[in-house]
């Protein structure tokens, strides 16, 4: 039971910052400045914003994507676009790569593993790691904002 109610407030947590950015302007962050690349692994909620190119694997269990973004998916699931643009991905076992000069992705899972090549901001809200550069940090349960 304790782990059905994680998951719903990890989900309602994911739609609340997706589509109401409420979370993300409460949340107390912190920044640490990188060099182009952040790897994270970990559970909870992801958001990228920015150019270049986001690889979430396949622990994710729902990925929402919007801007000029290219969309590359390895496997089978569910791809919908929603009426305001923005593409909702469920039930992807593969790689999910997403490419653009302005895109927003905002992943939601258990088992998250991601990589974000480019220039923008990451924020991680849950339980993890992250790597930019050669600075190593955790997620945490208020956020962490990663510069890359």
């Amino acid at each position: 039971m304790q782990r059905v109610m994680t998951t719903l407030l990890v989900l309602t947590i994911g739609l609340m910052a997706m589509f109401g950015g409420q979370l993300v302007s409460y949340a107390q962050a912190a920044e640490v400045s990188g060099t182009g690349t952040v790897t994270a692994s970990g559970s909870g909620t992801a958001q990228i914003n920015g150019s270049g190119t986001v690889q979430v694997g396949p622990g994710a269990g729902i990925i929402w994507v919007r801007g000029d973004a290219d969309i590359q998916m390895d496997g089978r699931g569910r791809r919908t676009t929603l009426p305001d643009g923005t593409v909702r991905i469920t039930g992807w076992p593969g790689t999910v790569t997403v490419s653009g000069s302005d895109i927003q992705v905002r992943v939601v899972g258990e088992a998250i593993e991601l990589q974000a090549n480019g220039t923008g901001t990451v924020r991680l809200f849950g339980v993890g790691t992250y790597t930019v550069g050669d600075v190593t940090g955790e997620w945490q349960e208020a956020g962490v904002s990663v510069n890359f």
